[in-house]
C-alpha cells in the first residue's frame, strides 16, 4: 500500500490584474503573476451596430483560476508587450 501525501496549496496573494496587448493579436489579456492569463476583451459596435476593430475590457475574474488569489483590482490601459502573442515565454 503506497501512502500519497498531499500537499496543500496555498492563495495567491497578489491582487491585480495586469492588462496587455501584444501587437501580433488584437485581444487584450488579463495576466496573474503566477503565469496564469487569459482573454478579457471583445469588440465593440460602432454607432450604427457594426462591429469595431477596436476592444474593450469584458471579464474580469474575481479570483485567479489557477492561484485562487483574490482580485481587486486592473489596470485600464493596457500595457503594450513588444511580443506577437502571450504564449511566446
Amino acid at each position: 500500500m503506497e501512502l500519497v501525501l498531499q500537499m496543500k496549496m496555498k492563495r495567491g496573494t497578489d491582487h491585480n490584474w495586469e492588462v496587455r496587448r501584444y501587437c501580433g493579436d488584437i485581444a487584450l489579456y488579463a495576466h496573474c503573476k503566477c503565469g496564469f492569463y487569459y482573454c478579457c476583451s471583445s469588440s465593440k459596435r460602432n454607432e450604427d451596430g457594426t462591429w469595431s476593430v477596436e476592444q474593450e475590457i469584458t471579464r474580469i475574474y474575481r479570483y485567479c483560476l489557477s492561484c485562487g488569489a483574490r482580485k481587486k483590482w486592473y489596470n485600464e490601459e493596457p500595457i503594450k508587450v513588444n511580443k506577437h502573442f502571450p504564449w511566446e515565454g
